[in-house]
């Protein structure tokens, strides 16, 4: 149903807020009580409130936030268009971009606001109401032009930003109104009785010939396009060209009405707004290589650190004042590689750009191994762990390295702002028939009312005081919240308060059938095929290539060093090697160039070892013909049992 919306001064203004944010809801009732008119603002923050008072009809604009927690502003700009297609629409985020803003628009937006310059709602709002005035009185003008044509010239007079011409069944212009006069620039008494072609001065090419938009009415009743056309001084100005058929009572045709609205700055606003897209679109593709550069390059000097310790490690005897160095220096190591991880798992989060692979998954099993992880923290700060594994069925479809990491993250959050001598409580449970969910509580700092609605956001902590006190990025719980949702599943935090212990809950559906086959952990025996290799050995990092080219000739390996694209292919070519180990940001090239040449003549796998470790840049290194992709820093276990698995025969 269309509303009859605000047609006099002093009446009402009915508009529809959606808004989960009180205080922006209080905000935006401020500014709207600036319009000429009293206003009647409803705010709803679900989907049923709003619908049902969209139902009422009783509503002149709605006003939409882009993003709350279970419904968007774009999922409400569907149900609107849908059921009013005519009601204005105009959203109000604090998180739209250019390119959500153009998006948005595409899809039957009336505007944009921004709260950040929330002072343009009152405009806005005047502008939308006029907007949606004027095209009811132009929806009204073509109706009457079917029944009276001096309706019609009485409607179409009124209307000061259409120019409606009148033809007859031949094409000659029988009527124009005053805005045709001030939109085109000619007079009723110099075009009456005229071609209506005239009008197009010689720009029927670009507008398609009146012969052409009379034809294409008379088919389907009505006929559009949009092109460039001249006034009669020469001035250009961008058109919107309706072309109607008018029919009798008997339905034989009795002439034309065209209808051109002057659409420039329509057009030129969309055009700006697509130049800025594209310039925010090549602004985020600098960002993620300026990342991915970054990434490598804060990698590359931990692999050789990671090497001393575990060249350290293999020393008979330390003095006994230095045994706890190596381990401190291995956990910040790791520490600063998992804060890397984040970012970039935050990148490819936001650009949509994370790949899962899900197979069937045991989430007890998983929990397990993730609570065994966290067992030398928890008895580092003297806390208690206890761990209920209460779920009757547990098998889901799900990424298991991914869903290790929510857990992980979680439980570590709990860990880190439960003090010494707190507890934690983790839990399986099946909450019902379809799903599986684990629970994560403690009794430490808790979490304020006004912090748990942006809790799951990035960069984001309680308040100041907690990012002096225990540090971090605040990323850890945004990742997990997002890979959570990418599982079709959900992760909900809850804090009866400050002082008060969180409690967080992690559920994803069940699978509707157990496959007849799961796949499970492969025990490796290495003793069963380890032997001296051959190993070919390309990094351009001198520390990196010195520490690692030690560590496997203590494993017993021969290693043939390399430290550019040509130096590396050249050893492929006239050498025989078991395995190839290569960076793959070289100097002088891709080391990914190494590898198809090392495939092409050795036969043999490789391993690529770099600072590049998004999911694009492990599809590019297995496309290359790596066998098997190591970020950086390098876990030397980790690294000899690959290489034992790769080589075995």
């Amino acid at each position: 149903m269309n509303p009859p919306g605000p047609d006099a001064e002093g009446t009402t203004i009915r508009i529809l807020l959606l808004e989960d944010n009180r205080l922006d809801a209080d905000l935006t009732r401020l500014r709207l009580e600036s319009l000429r008119v009293p206003v009647s603002l409803q705010t709803v923050e679900t989907e049923a409130d709003f619908c049902k008072v969209l139902d009422a009809g009783d509503i002149d604009i709605v006003l939409a936030d882009f993003m709350l927690p279970a419904f968007s502003g774009a999922e409400a700009l569907a149900i609107v268009r849908e059921r009013s297609p005519d009601l204005p629409f105009v959203v109000v985020s604090g998180v739209l971009g250019e390119e959500h803003a153009v998006e948005i628009l595409k899809k039957g937006a009336t505007d944009y606001v921004v709260k950040q310059r929330l002072q343009r709602l009152p405009m806005v709002v005047e502008r939308a109401l006029a907007e949606a005035k004027e095209r009811r009185q132009r929806i009204g003008a073509e109706r009457a032009l079917e029944t009276s044509e001096t309706n019609y010239r009485r409607l179409v007079d009124a209307l000061r930003d259409y120019a409606v011409i009148g033809l007859n069944a031949e094409g000659r212009i029988r009527s124009l109104n005053r805005a045709a006069e001030d939109i085109l620039g000619f007079s009723i008494q110099e075009m009456k009785g005229r071609p209506a072609s005239l009008l197009y001065q010689g720009q029927e090419t670009d507008c398609g010939s009146l012969h052409e938009s009379l034809q294409n009415a008379l088919q389907h009743e009505s006929h559009s396009v949009e092109c460039w056309m001249k006034r009669r001084n020469g001035s250009e100005f961008f058109a919107s060209i309706v072309t109607t058929t008018i029919r009798n009572d008997a339905g034989n045709v009795v002439g034309f009405s065209k209808i051109i609205r002057d659409t420039t700055e329509a057009r030129r606003a969309a055009e700006t707004l697509e130049a800025a897209k594209e310039q925010a679109e090549a602004a985020n593709a600098a960002k993620d290589r300026f990342l991915a550069m970054l990434s490598h390059e804060l990698r590359t000097p931990l692999t050789p650190i990671l090497a001393a310790v575990h060249l350290l490690d293999q020393e008979s005897a330390l003095p006994a004042s230095l045994e706890d160095v190596p381990p401190m220096i291995r956990r910040n190591v790791e520490l600063e590689a998992r804060l890397i991880d984040d970012l970039l798992d935050l990148t490819s989060i936001t650009h949509n750009k994370l790949n899962l692979t899900l197979k069937p998954l045991d989430m007890d099993a998983c929990l397990s191994g993730v609570v065994e992880m966290g067992r030398a923290e928890v008895r580092g700060k003297r806390q208690q762990m206890e761990v209920r594994l209460e779920a009757e069925h547990s098998l889901v479809s799900a990424d298991a390295g991914r869903t290790q990491q929510i857990i992980w993250n979680v439980l570590k959050n709990a860990i880190k702002f439960t003090p010494s001598g707190g507890r934690i409580v983790i839990e399986s449970f099946n909450p019902d028939a379809d799903h599986y969910s684990v629970c994560i509580s403690d009794n430490g700092i808790g979490i304020s009312e006004a912090a748990l609605t942006r809790i799951f956001s990035a960069f984001e902590q309680a308040d100041i005081s907690i990012t002096r006190e225990f540090g971090g990025l605040g990323l850890g719980l945004a990742i997990a919240h997002a890979l959570a949702c990418k599982h079709d599943g959900e992760l909900i935090a809850e804090s009866a308060g400050p002082g008060r212990g969180a409690r967080f809950t992690f559920t994803l559906p069940l699978l509707d059938r157990v496959p007849d086959e799961t796949e499970g952990p492969v025990s490796v025996d290495r003793r069963a095929y380890e032997r001296p290799l051959r190993i070919l050995l390309v990094e351009d990092n001198e520390d990196t290539s010195r520490a690692m080219a030690r560590l496997l000739k203590i494993l017993g390996h021969e290693v043939s060093l390399a430290n550019t694209v040509a130096s590396g292919k050249r050893l492929a070519q006239t050498e025989v090697f078991d395995l190839l180990v290569g960076d793959i940001g070289l100097p002088d090239g891709d080391g990914t160039e190494v590898a198809r040449e090392f495939k092409r003549i050795q036969q043999r796998p490789s391993i690529a070892i770099t600072g590049f470790g998004m999911d694009e840049d492990i599809l590019k290194s297995q496309e290359a013909g790596f066998t098997a992709h190591v970020t950086k820093p390098v876990n030397f276990e980790h690294l000899s049992e690959l290489i034992s698995v790769l080589t075995k025969y």
